[in-house]
């Protein structure tokens, strides 16, 4: 065979070995990048249900935030309103005429000191509402004391070293926990 027929050959088999390895490297890059997309998806899926739930873990977080900030407002203002009532109810006191105050002295009086002696220890602006005339017509033994003290009305009774605090606020503030049930249920109907 002549040279150029074997060079010619040559370059024919040369030629459809390039094809075939052409060929073969298309079909591995068309696997590859099937391949690649199988995985990109796969990993954007997980992305995806990752992200997902960290905006539901973030949402939950802020609403829950949110709920324990609300009612931290609505339990201030429900204190706000309770304090409001035990003020607006001190106040009321505080004004009654004095025949329905010391109306309500006697009854608190007959409760501590019915008998036996000691002071009473009253504020400045009762002074006109309570008289020693008062305090004996309940017990000849008690009498009213020069000290007086800032409560808003009252009395806090002495006797000896022990003092038995009957003013309005203390009463108040010793009653709440039992009222505020009662109060709650007024205020906001639950």
């Amino acid at each position: 065979m002549p040279l150029e027929k074997i060079i010619e050959r040559i370059d024919e088999e040369f030629s459809l070995e390039i094809d075939k390895i052409k060929k073969e490297i298309q079909d591995r890059v068309s696997e590859i990048l099937k391949e690649a997309k199988r995985k990109a998806a796969s990993i954007k899926e997980e992305i995806l249900k990752a992200a997902s739930f960290e905006a539901q873990r973030r949402r939950d977080r802020i609403l829950t935030m949110a709920n324990l900030e609300a009612r931290r407002i609505v339990l201030e203002e429900k204190e706000r309103l309770i304090e409001e009532a035990h003020k607006k109810a001190l106040a009321k006191l505080k004004r009654l005429g004095k025949k329905s105050y010391q109306d309500i002295i006697k009854k608190m009086l007959l409760k501590v000191a019915k008998s036996g002696s000691g002071e009473i220890i009253i504020s400045k602006e009762d002074r006109k509402r309570i008289t020693p005339s008062f305090i004996k017509s309940i017990n000849k033994e008690l009498r009213i004391s020069k000290e007086d003290r800032g409560i808003s009305g009252g009395f806090i009774l002495k006797r000896k070293k022990i003092e038995i605090n009957n003013s309005f606020e203390s009463l108040l503030r010793s009653k709440r926990e039992e009222l505020e049930p009662r109060l709650v249920k007024i205020l906001f109907g639950k």
